[in-house]
């Protein structure tokens, strides 16, 4: 985004997109140092988004290390939660990031939480809108969700993205850990991530 205008739209990431390797494996563009660490006032953060590991998605797949394939795989949302606020960074989009973080989030819509939004001290508060990704109504059964396991890998790429963070603003791992509904360790397992060509 180097020479462009001040950006008008910023994702608010919460998840694996807090980590900078994470996120700049889809938008190479965003220098990290651009991102506003903030709040999001009276949300959560969970692990609702059931991907369905069967076949029918066309751009990736999970496999235990003894080759089955879990039916359902748990990725981050965002849920009201009263008296509560989850935390994350916003990060300057234009068109085309926009774009390729809404191919990756492929499960989830954007929805405006400008409102909601108060950066951390002293961090300038982002102009314009901004935006999150949360998780959309077919992908968020609660049956679904029952039997969904959480990958471990993307579990350690969020927490190092909250350490990352958390050296730039000194309560951010607390904050992060207050405002998420961890995940059951039993529900956790290690599994191997397939990118599928064509996704």
């Amino acid at each position: 985004m180097r020479g462009q205008a001040p950006p008008s739209t910023w994702v608010f990431g919460y998840g694996s997109l807090l980590d900078p390797r994470s996120l700049q494996r889809t938008v190479p563009e965003v220098d990290p140092q651009h991102c506003i660490p903030a709040a999001a006032e009276g949300l959560v953060r969970c692990f609702d988004v059931a991907f369905p590991n069967d076949g029918s998605q066309s751009d990736k797949a999970y496999y235990a290390a003894d080759g089955r394939r879990p039916p359902r795989i748990l990725l981050g949302n965002l849920r009201p939660g009263a008296g509560r606020s989850a935390n994350g960074v916003c990060i300057p989009v234009g068109p085309g990031e926009l774009a390729a973080l809404r191919d990756r989030e492929r499960r989830y819509t954007t929805t405006d939480i400008t409102h909601l939004v108060a950066p951390y001290s002293p961090h300038p508060a982002p102009a314009g809108r901004v935006l999150a990704f949360l998780g959309r109504t077919e992908f968020t059964d609660a049956a679904d969700v029952a039997r969904g396991v959480l990958s471990a890998e993307y579990w350690d790429t969020i927490l190092a993205g909250a350490a990352y963070w958390d050296q730039r603003v000194p309560t951010f791992a607390a904050d992060f850990h207050a405002g998420t509904c961890a995940p059951a360790p039993e529900r956790v397992e290690r599994l191997r991530r397939v990118d599928l060509r064509g996704s």
